[in-house]
């Protein structure tokens, strides 16, 4: 999203639809395609006459994941394709505005003008995209940018108003200061089709503020249930423990979960409705939660049998979250449906290897950082009788790894053909392991993003593409993703970079 409006006209090929806006299905007719009502020949292409799901189709590789910088045009593909005849101007419109990204506040200026002047455009809007969002830039200041009042809260809130069939929400922690009560009124209490939302490291206290005031338990405004699927509070670490007893009874469809670092308490996860059907959970750093309720809540509450995604990474020198005897009880109940398990931080020692073991089959992520396991016991991970299907591993912190450890101890991972794609270690374990000869030889290579250092195997024919990753190729994400695609902007700093 983001084009320039002297790009198109939305009236240019004179024709008008009719919004239909139904609230179970949210269907809005598309764009009825041009005819000559004065000659019945048909005079279109072959490409032309192809049915619109087939467009939809095609159009959707066109779609820029991640915006261009500066001024440069964005959306150049499609406006190319939008302008080639009346028949794919009414295909192509669609796709352009179903999803709408927003790097800076003037681009979300000119979407705004558009959908206010052009309602059906609106109704054509499935997800609000502000992942990319930033207000530094483009040679402003911040006192520049509040008088200019491209984005506010209340632009923000018009915004909500003019997109009701918005299925999707992607924020951030820029947005935040954007935030008012009333942008989440819009948001939660008047948007029926709504499926996710992501205020992903949103802390400032206009946020805070907001959210204590709508999702508190006793505002009469608060209706019985949302219909959010998808919800990442993740880093959201200013918003009070009331929000979370408000807002979890009322998510009976929750299928994806991340409290990452917040004050989220044992009570309020116990309360999300039974009917929930939580398949990616992250509750990593969470100071309010105790080892044995969260073992009670996994293992008892029926909204979580069916978990693929599990995050509990913590930092063990300042709260430990499992005890030994949390993990023993925890590892050989866990749901068949796993294959994301992150165990980082918790006391975890060879003694618990036999509950181990019996999960690598099934596990294709498995973090065990910050653990006293010893390089016998990883290397037995790959031992052929446990047919190990990891493809991630994360050992950092651990003691006993060292770069001749991981070549040259008995059974030693790296010069094996196994079916790991990557291994997380320290940076000073990466690096030392670079420096190896025999790391190259064997196909490792050394990559690393943020805080975070990996060894990856080359020559992999297995590009990551997993449905339980929505759309990512990336391995070892620590962020619950909200929407389908590959994980970019802030989202990428705070699930691969931290």
């Amino acid at each position: 999203m983001g084009f320039h409006a002297k790009e198109f006209s939305y009236a240019s090929w004179e024709y008008e639809t009719q919004t239909k806006t139904a609230s179970t299905t949210g269907t809005v007719e598309r764009p009825p395609l041009p005819h000559d009502e004065s000659d019945n020949t048909d005079n279109r292409a072959p490409f032309e006459k192809l049915p619109v799901e087939i467009y939809d189709q095609i159009f959707s590789y066109l779609i820029p994941q991640e915006p261009p910088t500066g001024y440069k045009r964005r959306n150049s593909d499609l406006s190319a394709v939008l302008k080639t005849s009346r028949t794919l101007y009414a295909a192509t419109l669609f796709t352009i505005f179903q999803n709408a990204m927003f790097p800076h506040s003037p681009v979300y200026s000119k979407f705004l003008e558009q959908i206010t002047n052009h309602p059906v455009l609106g109704g054509m809007v499935r997800r609000m995209d502000f992942s990319q969002y930033t207000s530094v830039g483009l040679g402003r200041t911040g006192r520049m940018n509040m008088e200019m009042q491209n984005l506010t809260a209340k632009t923000l809130t018009k915004g909500l108003r003019a997109t009701g069939n918005l299925r999707e929400f992607l924020a951030q922690e820029a947005l935040g200061p954007d935030i008012d009560a009333s942008v989440l009124e819009e948001l939660f209490f008047t948007l029926p089709l709504l499926e996710a939302v992501d205020f992903c490291g949103a802390s400032a206290s206009r946020f805070k503020e907001a959210f204590t005031e709508v999702m508190h338990p006793w505002n009469p405004k608060l209706p019985e249930s949302f219909p959010v699927q998808r919800l990442s509070l993740h880093e959201c670490t200013t918003l009070a423990t009331s929000v979370f007893t408000a807002i979890l009874p009322r998510l009976p469809n929750l299928t994806h979960l991340d409290l990452s670092h917040t004050q989220v308490t044992d009570s309020a996860l116990m309360s999300i409705p039974e009917t929930a059907n939580i398949t990616h959970l992250s509750l990593s750093k969470c100071a309010r939660l105790k080892g044995e309720n969260v073992v009670t809540f996994l293992l008892e509450h029926p909204a979580v049998r069916n978990l693929k995604v599990l995050n509990l990474h913590y930092d063990a020198s300042r709260y430990r979250l499992l005890s030994a005897i949390d993990v023993e009880d925890l590892l050989p109940n866990l749901p068949k449906s796993l294959v994301s398990l992150n165990l980082t931080g918790a006391s975890i020692s060879s003694d618990h290897m036999p509950m181990l073991l019996p999960l690598v089959s099934r596990l294709e992520e498995l973090s065990l950082g910050h653990t006293e396991l010893t390089m016998e016991d990883i290397n037995t991970f790959f031992v052929p009788q446990w047919k190990s299907n990891l493809r991630y591993l994360d050992l950092t912190g651990i003691s006993a790894v060292s770069p001749n450890a991981l070549h040259f101890s008995t059974g030693a991972i790296l010069p094996q053909n196994t079916t790991l794609q990557v291994l997380e270690l320290s940076e000073k374990n990466v690096t030392g392991c670079a420096k190896l000869h025999a790391t190259k030889t064997c196909g490792w290579s050394e990559q690393s993003y943020g805080r975070r250092s990996w060894l990856v195997k080359s020559n992999t024919h297995d590009d990551g593409e997993r449905p339980w990753k929505m759309g990512s190729k990336k391995w070892g994400n620590r962020k619950i993703p909200c929407n389908f695609g590959e994980v970019g902007g802030i989202y990428a700093y705070y699930g691969l970079a931290k």
